[in-house]
């Protein structure tokens, strides 16, 4: 009897101990012990019957004073939240901002919690959006306890990045695969450090667009309404803009001009929209001394996609 006991409570430790074990998203560093009720789907967890979501985002190193900006008091009451708390906890890597607020959206009061924190190469950010109506099943208890089990892993392999997406990249041409997400979001760069600013080095993306591909007519202002929602930088000037060809499907060619605001630098932009029964946006920008030849390979990792 006392063999079956200690049987039992070995077995049960176990079990605790495999359930306390942080879940990743598919192709994501960043995981976490997700609230019970929560499920991994898209960029994070969800809860879809009671409208809860925790999404993580991996930016690079270098954005997380950025990131840490938009987080300030000032800017988050500016953007209709009222800041509730906001402290430093220790996660299982380091320690994180933890920054809790109010808001209400299209008449809907939502909590929201965000956790920010950095590694050696990675900023983290995990985003828990929560009607009101979900409090009791997601009390503030249970959100913290979420969040303070954020922890990021080594980088994960190019085979494992590329199986998350929906498509092929047949050639990435010297760029390097940063993110890789379910919904067919890629984040590339171009040089040895894992930063998506391209006044240090050449950056690709690759984005499936939620939206209805327009007609024929009316592609060329689609294009610029698409690129001016991604692209903010005063100043910008179009240098062509014309339909073309993507791998046999209709697509439209945008290529900008401009300076970046916060260091000067000169940047070219050039996007691509893809029109086969969808939209999807490939969107590359270096800075100009580099175009000529950072181009070439951005066409080159264009022309590499193809659907599964």
């Amino acid at each position: 009897m006392n063999r079956l006991c200690l049987a039992t409570a070995v077995s049960v430790l176990l079990a605790s101990a495999s359930l306390a074990d942080p879940v990743f998203p598919p192709g994501s560093r960043i995981g976490l012990e997700p609230p019970r009720g929560m499920t991994p789907g898209g960029t994070g967890f969800t809860d879809r019957a009671r409208g809860a979501m925790l999404v993580v985002t991996e930016l690079s190193v270098q954005s997380h004073a950025r990131v840490l900006q938009d987080f300030a008091p000032e800017r988050m009451q500016a953007g209709g939240m009222e800041l509730i708390g906001r402290e430093t906890i220790a996660l299982p890597g380091g320690d994180g901002l933890l920054v809790v607020a109010r808001q209400t959206e299209n008449g809907v009061p939502l909590r929201k919690w965000a956790l920010l924190t950095r590694t050696e190469d990675m900023t983290a950010i995990v985003i828990a959006t929560l009607p009101e109506a979900a409090r009791e099943a997601y009390p503030d208890a249970v959100l913290r306890a979420a969040l303070g089990s954020v922890t990021v892993r080594a980088k994960l392999p190019l085979d494992e990045l590329l199986a998350v997406l929906p498509y092929r990249l047949g050639d990435l041409a010297g760029f390097r695969l940063l993110r890789a997400t379910p919904d067919g979001t890629a984040v590339l760069t171009f040089g040895p450090n894992d930063t998506t600013l391209p006044g240090e080095q050449p950056y690709f993306m690759v984005a499936p667009r939620t939206v209805e591909p327009p007609p024929a007519a009316e592609r060329e202002r689609f294009a610029q309404r698409v690129l001016m929602s991604f692209v903010n930088r005063p100043n910008l000037r179009v240098v062509s803009s014309e339909p073309v060809r993507i791998g046999g499907a209709p697509g439209h060619e945008m290529v900008t001009e401009g300076r970046d605001p916060q260091t000067g630098d000169e940047l070219m932009t050039v996007q691509w929209l893809r029109f086969d029964g969808g939209v999807v946006q490939m969107l590359g920008v270096a800075r100009k001394d580099r175009w000529t030849e950072t181009l070439r390979r951005m066409r080159a990792l264009r022309d590499g996609f193809a659907r599964r």
